[in-house]
């Protein structure tokens, strides 16, 4: 008995001792993945069973089967990176033979996706026809990225928050001051999204409409119309150096006057007066009479010189000037001549009372055209100016005035002279509204009167 005991322990050290040495090995160390993940095949060659063990707490990424025996294929399953960074992952397959234990390695390596981002929506307040106003307002954007962002604007007076974030989508204020440039400008934004996988700039801009500017302590507003050229859309408010404004009728020669406003408006009755009021001031302007709209001073203009004067810049702004005749017929397209008539001028109505040019299409495209009241004074010998401007037919407020130009009408009725030869009037082209019937035509205005101005832009 103790021989056979003795036979089978030599029989099974001999059968253990002969149990081949572990043999594992993988076609393939490491696995790279795209920010999509998928799946990938590795062969593992091995001549007894063997096991996989994920190493670290990464969890993205799966092997099936865990375990087998002998060669066969194992399937890597990679989910999708949605995060900001690349990431790893490793396992650790191992072969147990003959008391010994062999392990090889097995590396993933996952790319994040690029840094993506883009505006998903913008939205303007206010919102003048798509554009930012020129007076200025804010653009929201809402943006949407995929990691972390940072925007930036090339123009270095809009303010920006937040300029970055790690949200995903996000919305950004940026709060745009009054348009520097007087045509307007473009507002380029940049947002730039990164990642460990790398970054992409998206571009996105805005437009702010143009058409304000600057003088003499106040802000203007000026409008591009149809026959291709920027007008005031608000009467000057400029006080030349040495004048004062009056708000007497006996000073026919003070040259600048305080506004005129509805006094009393009723069926039965239609007055005005001089307005102090800095409301008034701002809605309406001062008045001149063409002496000083021209940038002269009362006296200045004489029989032989009145010609003289066409399309100077006067009181306006630089590069701007008082409105020539030829401007003011391409513009509304009738003055007080049947020879001025053009019914190719945009803002001329051939159906508007047989044809006149119209306040509702001029103000349609900004112009605001309205009444202001004027100073009347017929001529050197008037001792006492009239105001106008208010009718009884007309209860909608001020019905008349004019607005200066600087085109002289040099005919024997338009320029008289007194006695001694001097200048007793002469008459300019210029503007004069009619509300009542809603006309805005050329007209003849007295170079004394009291009228409102504005200025066209120079080419």
């Amino acid at each position: 008995m103790k021989k056979l005991f003795s036979f089978l322990a030599i029989c099974l050290f001999v059968l253990v001792s002969c149990e081949p040495d572990p043999i594992l090995s993988l076609d393939k160390g490491t696995l790279e993945f795209s920010a999509e993940g998928g799946s990938q095949t590795v062969y593992v060659t091995a001549n007894n069973e063997w096991s996989v063990v994920q190493d670290g707490a990464e969890k993205f990424c799966t092997v099936s089967p865990a375990s087998g025996l002998e060669s066969g294929y194992i399937t890597v399953t990679v989910q999708s990176n949605t995060t900001w960074a690349n990431r790893k992952a490793k396992f650790t397959i191992t072969c147990s033979s003959n008391k010994q234990t062999m392990s090889r390695t097995l590396e993933i390596k996952q790319l994040c996706v690029v840094g993506q981002a883009q505006v998903e929506t913008c939205v303007l307040d206010p919102d003048e026809n798509g554009k930012v106003p020129a007076d200025g307002g804010t653009v929201k954007l809402t943006i949407t990225a995929n990691g972390p962002w940072v925007i930036k604007c090339d123009a270095t007076d809009v303010t920006l928050q937040p300029v970055e974030s790690t949200d995903s989508r996000k919305e950004v204020v940026a709060t745009v001051p009054a348009c520097p440039a007087f045509e307007g400008r473009t507002i380029n934004f940049s947002i730039t999204c990164e990642t460990e996988a790398g970054e992409n700039t998206t571009e996105y801009k805005v437009e702010q409409a143009g058409g304000v500017l600057a003088y003499g302590g106040e802000v203007y507003h000026a409008a591009k119309m149809k026959d291709g050229k920027w007008w005031m859309t608000e009467n000057l408010r400029y006080v030349p150096s040495g004048m004062t404004p009056s708000d007497d009728v006996n000073a026919v020669t003070n040259g600048i006057w305080y506004p005129v406003v509805i006094d009393e408006l009723t069926p039965d009755k239609a007055t005005v007066k001089f307005s102090k009021e800095a409301a008034d001031i701002k809605a309406n302007g001062y008045l001149y009479n063409t002496e000083t709209a021209l940038g002269l001073k009362t006296g200045d203009l004489t029989v032989e010189n009145c010609k003289n004067y066409e399309g100077v810049q006067g009181i306006c702004p630089d590069g701007w000037h008082i409105p020539t005749r030829a401007e003011i017929i391409a513009l509304v397209g009738k003055t007080a001549s049947a020879d001025d008539t053009n019914p190719n001028a945009p803002y001329y109505d051939p159906d508007l009372n047989g044809g006149n040019a119209s306040v509702a299409k001029l103000n349609a495209d900004g112009f605001n055209a309205g009444a202001w009241g004027a100073v009347s004074i017929a001529n050197t010998t008037i001792a006492k100016a009239a105001l106008m401007g208010a009718v009884k037919a007309y209860q909608g407020g001020m019905n008349t005035g004019y607005i200066a130009g600087s085109s002289l009408i040099d005919t024997g009725k338009n320029l008289t002279t007194n006695a001694d030869g001097s200048l007793k009037n002469c008459q300019f082209v210029g503007f004069m509204p009619n509300m009542n019937n809603g006309t805005f035509n050329g007209a003849w205005n007295n170079y004394r009167n009291g009228v409102s101005v504005r200025c066209v832009k120079n080419n």
